[in-house]
């Protein structure tokens, strides 16, 4: 198993608006407008005898030219694609006991925090009768 796996977790409606925002705006920024840029190059420079091509073949273009880029020089792939091995029992127990303790944890943190609201109010409505009593 990976031991430094960046894991993103989307809670809820306005998780899923925001992935989905931010999505858009990386496929706007990184692909969209560079293809648009390269649709504007190629029409600008396209004479009588070459034809100029719309965004998709931008988008397109802009990929071909990426790729020979990435490429040519030899950049290593941060994505990789590959069917995850199955984790062996000694692995699923010490998964299935951090899971415990994770959620024993959430668990007596919500106990703690439940206390100290208590005891806050407890104070407050004291010093309230204090000051009722004066």
């Amino acid at each position: 198993m990976k031991r430094n796996a960046k894991i993103i977790q989307i809670n809820g409606l306005r998780g899923l608006i925001t992935a989905l925002f931010i999505v858009t705006c990386l496929t706007a920024g990184f692909v969209v407008f560079p293809g648009l840029v390269a649709m504007s190059i190629w029409n600008l420079f396209a004479g009588e005898n070459i034809p100029e091509i719309n965004l998709f073949q931008g988008i397109l273009l802009w990929s071909i030219i990426f790729l020979t880029y990435f490429i040519a020089t030899k950049q290593s792939v941060a994505v990789s694609f590959a069917t995850p091995r199955e984790l062996n029992e000694e692995e699923l127990k010490t998964l299935m006991e951090r899971v415990k303790m994770q959620s024993q944890a959430r668990m007596i943190n919500k106990m703690i925090l439940k206390n100290i609201e208590e005891k806050e109010k407890q104070e407050q409505d004291a010093s309230e009768n204090k000051e009722g009593k004066v």
